[in-house]
């Protein structure tokens, strides 16, 4: 085997792993995350010096405790000898998940962060922390970008195991291509790319520490601007639209949406449903138990030819109980959602319409956002349709749901 290995690195010119990991792994850090009372890690990351001055690119998500809770946890990170060295939180960039820490430590070796080209089918190398059990190296290939995202994001085909969050995925030359940030197992792994940390770096430089101490506000001011970005004017408009029965439905509203259908219907059944959801692939990390800036649209389509009126309206309105929507969030980041509901007309359809919001208590102006709407008066035929929104104002959370019922109609 080592022969083999040898053989295909001197076709490929790559050099071995053992190789890369003896150049670069001294420039790899372990992060803990401590709850300060009892001393414990609550949470292991990865990070990678990019300056002798001992500044650290990691996760947002890696270091998100101390955000929410500066008073509960403090960081650290674990040099190669064992010892360990505080670290100060400089500047985030939650769109993106990652951060800029800071130590009294001064590294001797240090990545030189830079944008660089790179073709599809280039050999990677991620290092990082992996189950708190040492430093590891794992190859994998560079895939290119998502198609299906707002945010560029790379698919690395190899494993990123929880702990190894924050470090670098490199070229043998030591070209930091991406922040390892996390996977969908089966070697599917993903990448940020390195130009977010470049200019995350060179404005965390550029930027007085006085600005930069507010990290909730920081984090509030960058989810209130995204919703500019993934919820534009116009979206429910000019997206494609579908249609299910008799109606004419929102569907993929933007190129970084991804749709799915199907039906219910046996033999024995007495009604049939068909559902159409569609979504995005990005979401952004919050805490621990909150996601942000999410939009998801649900149509159900429900119709039977057996059922009577009365035994259809119960079945019609079982289905619109339902909750179909994923958003979470504990008490102390959100609360519960208050709801309104009323009877309307839109395009000519009548619609029993449940517009619901809850507010972020710490990330003010901020909510999410449920909109239900049945189609009402047809015996045998049931429209029900959901917009779910994560992460808006309530402006906009007002302007989304009227646009999105105005986008509903009926199939010429």
């Amino acid at each position: 085997m080592a022969c083999a290995s040898l053989v295909v690195a001197q076709e490929t010119g790559e050099p071995d792993t053992h190789e890369v990991f003896g150049r670069y792994a001294s420039r790899i850090v372990k992060i803990h995350v401590v709850e300060n009372s009892s001393g414990a890690k609550a949470t292991i990351g990865s990070g990678f010096h990019v300056s002798k001055a001992g500044h650290i690119i990691t996760n947002y998500h890696v270091i998100s405790k101390i955000v929410h809770h500066g008073d509960r946890y403090s960081a650290e990170f674990i040099d190669s000898g064992g010892g360990s060295h505080p670290l100060k939180i400089l500047n985030i960039d939650v769109i993106n998940d990652l951060a800029v820490v800071q130590s009294d430590y001064l590294a001797k070796d240090y990545f030189n962060l830079s944008v660089i080209d790179i073709s599809q089918g280039r050999r990677l190398y991620a290092l990082g922390y992996p189950h708190d059990i040492g430093i590891s190296i794992v190859e994998g290939t560079y895939n290119g970008l998502l198609e299906h995202a707002l945010y560029k994001k790379i698919h690395f085909t190899s494993s990123i195991n929880p702990g190894m969050s924050g470090g670098p995925s490199i070229t043998s030359l030591g070209e930091v291509v991406g922040i390892n940030v996390s996977t969908a197992g089966n070697q599917v792994s993903f990448l940020v790319p390195v130009e977010a940390a470049v200019r995350l770096y060179k404005d965390t430089l550029s930027t007085p520490d006085n600005l930069l101490e507010n990290f909730l506000e920081i984090v509030r001011n960058q989810l209130y601007a995204h919703q500019e970005a993934y919820l534009y004017e116009g979206m429910m408009s000019s997206g494609q639209k579908v249609r299910l029965g008799d109606f004419m439905l929102p569907s993929r509203l933007a190129p970084y949406f991804k749709c799915w259908g199907d039906s219910q219907q046996t033999e024995k059944s007495t009604y049939s449903v068909i559902n159409h959801r569609c979504s995005t692939d990005d979401y952004l990390f919050v805490s621990g138990s909150q996601r942000s800036g999410i939009i998801e649209i649900h149509h159900r389509l429900i119709t039977s030819e057996e059922l009577n009126s009365m035994a259809f309206y119960e079945l019609y309105s079982t289905f619109y109980a339902q909750n179909t929507s994923q958003l979470h969030g504990s008490e102390e980041e959100v609360t519960s959602f208050r709801c309104e509901s009323e009877n309307v007309i839109s395009n000519d359809i009548p619609f029993k319409v449940a517009f619901c919001i809850r507010r972020y208590r710490k990330l003010q102006g901020l909510y999410d956002m449920v909109l239900r709407a049945a189609a009402l008066g047809l015996k045998d035929t049931g429209l029900d349709t959901t917009l779910v929104l994560a992460g808006v104002s309530f402006e906009k959370a007002g302007e989304m749901a009227r646009t999105y019922l105005e986008a509903v109609s009926w199939a010429e």
